[in-house]
């Protein structure tokens, strides 16, 4: 059953439709648009977009060229209606397809960048949860392996690809990026508060990059109970691009 048809606001101001009933963009979509140093002049490629709050919040960047690729028809529906309504069509697609099939979508090294949020924890791991807010948090239809192997098709030599992962996969990451030729370049752990472990990771790997991986000072989502950090902050005031 679909749930309401909700319009929510990006930190930029535009506006974002999701769905009462199913998983809506997190802190983590804004640490993860924001990671890229700066924005390829090529083709992006966001894999699992959702209702497409990374790729729009790229686009409030200056991104163009974007595509954001998801299987759900109902996320891919709310996402081109985001599209339409911010007047991005120019810069923005929306596209239903399985990103285990990227190949027949996209040809090899056609992007200079892709980005993702998959979901964080196997099948199994973790808090249960129904229906397709279960899909965005387990790898249900497809697994870190296929978002790695999805990324290196689409990558022209020298692209990168940006992601967020649980900390305790890190070494699983690191082994997959290695298997498939994407060198990890940039690390760095996203804390709620200083005092406590890592909530996620957030990573840049290159394809035909030379070995070497700097790591990032921490970033504390808050600094105090529910204040946010100026880190955070700066997230937010990176989206700043006009619509046109």
């Amino acid at each position: 059953m679909t749930g309401m048809k909700r319009r929510d606001l990006l930190p930029n101001g535009w506006f974002i439709w999701q769905d009462s009933d199913r998983f809506k963009f997190t802190i983590d979509a804004i640490l993860l648009a924001a990671f890229p140093r700066c924005l390829p002049k090529g083709k992006i490629v966001e894999l699992g977009a959702g209702t497409g709050a990374v790729s729009l919040l790229l686009a409030a960047r200056g991104g163009t060229g974007i595509i954001g690729v998801d299987i759900n028809a109902r996320l891919v529906e709310l996402f081109s209606c985001s599209i339409e309504e911010n007047r991005l069509s120019c810069h923005v697609s929306a596209v239903r397809h399985d990103i285990r099939e990227i190949n027949s979508l996209l040809p090899a090294g056609s992007a200079s960048m892709v980005i993702a949020n998959p979901p964080y924890r196997k099948l199994g791991q973790g808090r249960l949860r129904q229906g397709e807010v279960a899909t965005a948090c387990h790898e249900g239809l497809a697994d870190m392996c296929d978002f790695v192997r999805a990324a290196r098709h689409l990558l022209k030599y020298g692209g990168c690809f940006l992601f967020s992962q649980l900390p305790e996969r890190l070494p699983e990451i690191l082994g997959l990026c290695g298997a498939f030729a994407l060198e990890p370049k940039r690390l760095r752990f996203v804390h709620s508060y200083k005092d406590q472990p890592p909530k996620i990771f957030l990573l840049e790997a290159r394809h035909g990059g030379k070995p070497g991986l700097k790591v990032l000072p921490p970033l504390f989502v808050y600094k105090d109970t529910q204040v946010y950090g100026e880190e955070l902050l700066a997230c937010y005031a990176s989206f700043t691009a006009e619509i046109g």
